[in-house]
Parts: C-alpha cells; structure tokens; sequence
C-alpha cells in the first residue's frame, strides 16, 4: 500500500466536499504529508452540505454543555454540534461507521473511515459520541 501524494488527497477531497484554498491547506498540514484523515473530518466540521444550512439544532443537543481538550468559541460549537447532527441520520445522538460512510456518499476509504474512528472514538464501542466528536473537532481547529 503506498499513501497517495498530499496533493492529490486535497484535490479528491476538497472537491468532493467543497473546501478550497487556505482552510483545506492548513488543515492538511496538521497531518502527515499524505494524510486524508484531515480532509476527511473537514467535510463533518464547518463545511455542511448545502442540504443542511438553515436547520436547527435538536432541542436536547442544542442544551448539551460539552468540555473540549482546547478552547472555541459558541459559533465553533455550534458548527460541530449542528455537523454531528448532519451525520447522525438515524438519530440516536451516536455517529456510526455506516453514517460516516453514507454522508460522504462512499467518498472515502475503509483506510479513512477506519482511521477517523481510531482517532476519534475513544471508548472503543465502535460508535462516535457528540461528546467524543466535539474533543477531535476541537483539537483539528
């Protein structure tokens, strides 16, 4: 298995979900040269499908105080709560590997799904709570 060239995960990837310019470069540099695992969260955080601008948070996930590992501002919350919720299509407040999938349309590889749910689910039940969501977006903004 060889990684694809940097440039070419960001050309894949920031078409596919519609980042160009400085946001996507900078958020590629966080990872390793080569790395589409950034590019991959950047599609779940403050880069929503059109479908999903204007709607509103849930009730009981717009009440929800979450810590982070960094600070951010109420905007930056409120961005990665409403992409949680874009994802979360079943609506059981937990992001699964199916959802992850189907939000990007089969766009990316088991290699990115697989690495997006190392890093990000932390207690290892194979699902990505709100709260385990917020503590990754937060460390890649």
């Amino acid at each position: 298995f060889t990684m694809p060239r940097a440039g070419f995960c960001r050309e894949r990837i920031g078409a596919r979900i519609g980042c160009r310019g400085a946001a996507l470069a900078a958020a590629m540099a966080l990872r390793p040269a080569g790395s589409c695992t950034v590019a991959l969260l950047l599609g779940l955080i403050g880069l929503r499908h059109a479908a999903a601008e204007g709607s509103t948070l849930p009730p009981h996930i717009a009440s929800m105080q979450l810590n982070t590992p960094k600070p951010v501002t109420e905007a930056q919350m409120i961005e990665f709560k409403q992409d949680f919720v874009d994802v979360d299509f079943n609506h059981d407040d937990a992001m699964d590997a199916q959802e992850v999938r189907a939000h990007f349309k089969d766009g990316i590889s088991n290699l990115e799904l697989f690495q997006f749910f190392i890093d990000s689910d932390k207690d290892h039940t194979g699902s990505i709570s709100l709260q385990e969501y917020v503590n990754y977006a937060a460390m890649l903004n």
